[in-house]
């Protein structure tokens, strides 16, 4: 088990005598955006239906030790290492370079997480739309209460801690704003590899790109004998926020005689990046809605039009 730290900082400096509430809302939030990360990072996705497996359940239990400080609020947890957690998913060959070093925690995971949101990492293969999401909620967090949260590191102690302010949750739900939804897809390659524990594949296209995959439905073991073998994967292709393919979320895999690169690419994603702020420039040079008519995608949720309208406010 290692210890590690969160500080909160305020221009209140409630040291320890920290509001019940507020407190209470970052014990919520801590435990569910760390389970997100860590699945992102071993399987690919923040989230699936279906029981949690023992491993994720141990790798996101974080234990509440106490808080101290003076002028800051400094709360101390107790977590495990990934390879205590999971440690038969460690014992396998790395397929993808997303899998955390084995002596990282959670924490470590998550603060990596916030690293590539801060910079606006569009390409980052760290999160999709569901974790950013998970992300956003710490606005809760950040409410004027406290104006900063910081993870602490297991590696790098105050080297490589990682700050979360206000325009870090902005980043957040701009690129989950700007995440492409997913898309219905059949697509044709080469079955690669398989991994039971954590209910990936890998399929190559026939231009020699290799697609990570999860099955969202069955159980990817049993695909075993087609390994090697020309098969088709029926179900949708996930997008990051940059709009290029994060995986596909696989409902059926089936051996196939299909041939020709037509059947064996992947659509590109439905939209580009699409700013609000941009439409609003532009509509000053026509008339009304003109200069909104044709430009707004459609596939945002209401949630997305409200944090957009209210960040333009």
């Amino acid at each position: 088990m290692v210890t590690q730290s969160i500080t909160l900082k305020s221009d209140e400096q409630f040291g320890r005598r920290v509001p019940s509430e507020s407190l209470g809302c970052v014990l919520e939030q801590i435990p569910e955006a760390v389970r997100r990360s860590v699945r992102m990072a071993m399987e690919g996705r923040s989230r699936s239906r279906g029981k949690r497996p023992n491993w994720l359940r141990t790798a996101s239990d974080l234990r509440f030790l106490g808080h101290e400080g003076n002028d800051q609020t400094i709360l101390h947890f107790e977590i495990s290492t990934l390879k205590e957690a999971a440690p038969r998913l460690y014992e396998q060959q790395e397929i993808w370079p997303t899998r955390p070093r084995a002596d990282d925690t959670g924490l470590d995971v998550l603060a990596d997480v916030f690293r590539d949101v801060a910079t606006r990492n569009a390409d980052s293969e760290r999160f999709d739309r569901p974790l950013l999401d998970s992300l956003s909620h710490f606005g809760n967090i950040l409410n004027g209460t406290f104006s900063e949260l910081v993870v602490s590191s297991h590696r790098k102690p105050g080297v490589e801690d990682v700050s979360v302010t206000a325009d870090v949750i902005n980043a957040a739900r701009e690129l989950g704003t700007n995440t492409p939804q997913p898309r219905r897809v059949r697509v044709v390659g080469r079955l690669d590899m398989v991994r039971a524990s954590t209910q990936s594949f890998g399929l190559v296209l026939d231009g020699g790109e290799e697609v990570r995959g999860v099955m969202s439905e069955g159980v990817v073991g049993e695909l075993g004998s087609l390994l090697s073998q020309r098969v088709l994967v029926a179900g949708s292709v996930v997008y990051r926020a940059s709009g290029r393919v994060l995986r596909i979320d696989a409902e059926h895999i089936t051996a196939t005689t299909e041939v020709g690169e037509f059947f064996s690419s992947i659509p590109k994603s439905p939209r580009q990046r699409f700013d609000l702020r941009d439409v609003v420039r532009e509509q000053h040079h026509k008339l009304g809605l003109a200069g909104v008519i044709g430009k707004w995608p459609g596939d945002e949720s209401e949630d997305d039009i409200l944090r957009a309208l209210e960040e333009l406010s």
